[in-house]
């Protein structure tokens, strides 16, 4: 999925009860470095602060071609506190690849305003630390990861991570092997989509434990079926019911 088809897509679920869109505005960055020269950040500061009450937002950040350790790699957006929808997306200098070795292993500066409910990344490379500061978002319902590389294939969730509110997490061709979840790390999550993780072994066993979890959706991942149908008979033994559904492609029930 293109940012652009991600926008779209947002932008259908961003509709409010009277039909009115939220206030969209897409930027690109081109060159980030022309970001770095700007203090305080004030590229964004420029477009943006005649907008507080800015909702929605789209940009796409293209991979510098000079990887320093100044701070502003990304644009700080906690000045905007009615943001709830944001969709980022990046573009590596590398065409062949979703982000450079350098991306990969460079920490972000995120600066989120406390307002954030759905956060969208297309292409994106993360690291624990970066998703970490995500996790302490108190608002976030929705979280979207595109054809994302997380560092070493590995995201260990220890009591640090606990995303307080999340409702849905989808998960869509990311580069990630081993999952390690915690008890407490998802206490509010009703839907779990996995869409091409081909490299994920399997679903950890503790999404067994979320009681408020209702549905796994597995698309293009066969090999997570058998964890996701453990997970689904723990619920029930623990649980006594059967409101824990496994779905797949057109929300078909999945069966073993």
């Amino acid at each position: 999925m293109s940012v652009a088809e991600a926008s779209n897509k947002c932008d259908q679920d961003c509709k409010t009860e009277a039909g009115s869109y939220f206030d969209i505005i897409k930027f690109k960055l081109s060159e980030i470095d022309s970001a770095r020269r700007l203090p305080n950040n004030n590229i964004f500061n420029r477009y943006y602060c005649h907008r507080p009450n800015l909702q929605y937002l789209t940009f796409e950040l293209k991979e510098s071609w000079d990887y320093s350790t100044e701070q502003y790699w990304f644009p700080k957006l906690d000045f905007l506190t009615e943001l709830e929808n944001l969709n980022v997306g990046f573009e590596s200098s590398n065409t062949n690849d979703s982000g450079s070795f350098a991306a990969i292993n460079r920490p972000w500066d995120f600066h989120f305003p406390s307002s954030l409910k759905k956060l969208w990344f297309v292409d994106f490379p993360l690291t624990s630390d970066s998703l970490s500061t995500i996790a302490r978002l108190p608002n976030l319902e929705e979280l979207y990861l595109y054809r994302t590389i997380i560092k070493g294939g590995e995201w260990n969730m220890g009591e640090e991570y606990t995303f307080e509110n999340l409702k849905f997490l989808k998960f869509g061709k990311v580069a990630l092997a081993k999952w390690e979840v915690g008890e407490e790390s998802f206490p509010a999550l009703e839907k779990l989509k996995l869409q091409g993780c081909c490299d994920l072994e399997e679903i950890p066993p503790s999404f067994g434990d979320i009681y408020s979890l209702k549905i796994i959706k597995l698309e293009e991942s066969r090999q997570l079926e058998d964890s996701a149908m453990k997970i689904r008979e723990y619920a029930e033994d623990m649980t006594g019911g059967d409101e824990l559904q496994v779905v797949g492609w057109k929300n078909i029930p999945l069966f073993k």
